[in-house]
């Protein structure tokens, strides 16, 4: 479960990010769908990265 921390986390703060785009441009429907579908993902693989390449 330790390897999986970085992803988790990078999907959380996506997920930050995709509640705050959400609300603050007032998205529903596809495009909301499709916000909460990439950016938790997105984050996750960035955090992974970076975390990986400091290694």
């Amino acid at each position: 479960m330790r390897g999986y921390g970085p992803y988790i986390a990078g999907a959380a703060l996506g997920l930050v990010v995709a509640l705050a785009l959400s609300a603050g441009l007032g998205l529903s429907g596809t495009p909301q769908l499709l916000l909460f579908a990439v950016l938790p993902a997105l984050g996750g693989a960035v955090a992974e990265r970076l975390v990986a390449a400091r290694r």
